[in-house]
């Protein structure tokens, strides 16, 4: 038994180890680029929004990269409101060359519906056209 104790102790710190990396990658996993990322929808803002309002539907898009087009009409610090349904929250300040009434399409990740503003939230966008 006093040979075997030192590989049990061993085998045990190897093993606590190897656990210990292995949640380590898990809980602290790379962040997304979803500009790099493949969309997973390509929609208009109303189609988007009226998608999102029923909760059978929104499922599809949460957490999912979506390109979507449409009219700007409203713009806020970094933030542009497109056909009064998707709220879009840019990567880097392109608001500064924007104005309403202009059409654009834009690729960011959808974060959900907000049943209070009834507006579509979309985050980590880039500017894909503008018109």
């Amino acid at each position: 038994m006093k040979g075997k104790k030192p590989y049990i102790l061993l085998s045990i710190a190897l093993l606590l180890i190897v656990l210990s990396i292995i949640t380590y990658n898990y809980m602290y996993k790379e962040h997304r680029n979803i500009a790099t990322e493949n969309v997973s929808f390509n929609v208009s803002a109303s189609t988007l929004n009226s998608d999102l309002s029923l909760p059978d539907k929104a499922s599809k898009y949460i957490d999912k990269v979506v390109q979507v087009h449409g009219t700007v009409t409203a713009i806020e610090q970094n933030d542009v409101v497109i056909d009064d349904k998707v709220q879009v929250s840019f990567i880097k300040n392109v608001t500064s060359g924007l104005s309403t009434q202009k059409k654009i399409t834009i690729k960011g990740r959808c974060v959900g519906y907000d049943d209070l503003l009834e507006l579509v939230k979309i985050d980590q966008a880039t500017l894909i056209h503008d018109n």
